[in-house]
Formats: C-alpha cells, structure tokens, sequence
C-alpha cells in the first residue's frame, strides 16, 4: 500500500503564483518556481544572475531523474487525488509507489535489468496552486537564485545545454 512520507522542504514556493516550470535532458529535470515572500527570512544563501527588469527569488531545483508527470490538477480538485486522505501538502515522497512499480515491470525484460538498481529511486509528488509535479528520481538538489523570470530559465537552459 502507498504511504505518504512529507519532506521538509525548503524554500517554499509562492502559494498564490509560484509559476513552476519543468526543463527536462537526458536524466536531469530541472523545476523552476517562485519562492513564497514569508519565506525569504529562511534563505541566507542566494546566487545572483544578471539580468535586467523585476527580480525576486527563485528556486532551482535539479532532480535526478526524467520520468515525470506535470500538471494533472490544480488545487480544486486535490481531493480527488490518490492518497489525499493521508494529508497531501506541499512535498512529499510516495512509500511503496505503484508508478515504481510499473516502471520497474517495464524495464524487467531489459536483458541487463537489475532490481537492486531500483532501491535509490524516489516517488516525489509537489503541489503547486495550479499543477502538480510528480517524478521519479534519486534525488535533487535545490539552489535559490535572486532574479528574473527570463534569466533563471537561462540558467537552466545553459545547463541542459552544455
């Protein structure tokens, strides 16, 4: 049975517009969103880019992992997701995920699969006011970024790109 594990995540995103993008290459998805203004007393370290016009602060999120599901709901109809009645928040890892589950049933006729392989993947599943982010991974790593909008989708687009 799926069990739902919340993360401590930090920062938070903007409740009301946290604009999340997803950037995705090879086995690196990169999620993009606006950090909630109440949360800027928790950030004592930021990069900053050049840029010009409005900045605030944003988070960079690298994951380890490409298989991903974004959008699917908005906070209306959260109700209606699977496991809502165990308390789904901001962030969470999936315990004992069926979406692992079938991807791992998938690779099993790989001539070379190996289950063990599976042990480090996680099910993380943000909610957003108006997506969701679901994903597969190994983990991630976040960076905050005092920016704009544009010039943070340049970051991740130099990287994808290098």
């Amino acid at each position: 049975m799926e069990k739902i594990e919340k993360i401590n995540w930090k920062p938070k995103w903007d409740g009301g517009a946290p604009m999340p993008r997803i950037y995705n290459r090879d086995f690196k998805t990169y999620l993009t969103y606006v950090v909630a203004d109440w949360d800027e007393e928790s950030i004592t370290e930021f990069k900053t880019l050049e840029h010009d016009g409005y900045d605030e602060y944003f988070a960079l999120v690298g994951f380890d992992g490409k298989t991903f599901k974004f959008g699917i709901a908005n906070d209306e109809v959260f109700s209606g997701l699977p496991n809502y009645e165990q308390g789904i928040e901001w962030a969470q890892i999936v315990q004992n995920s069926k979406w692992i589950e079938e991807l791992k049933r998938i690779h099993k006729v790989h001539p070379y699969y190996d289950e063990a392989k599976w042990d480090n993947w996680n099910h993380y599943l943000l909610t957003f006011k108006d997506e969701i982010l679901e994903i597969v991974a190994t983990g991630y790593e976040i960076e905050i970024f005092r920016t704009s909008s544009k010039r943070i989708a340049q970051e991740v687009v130099d990287r994808i790109n290098k």
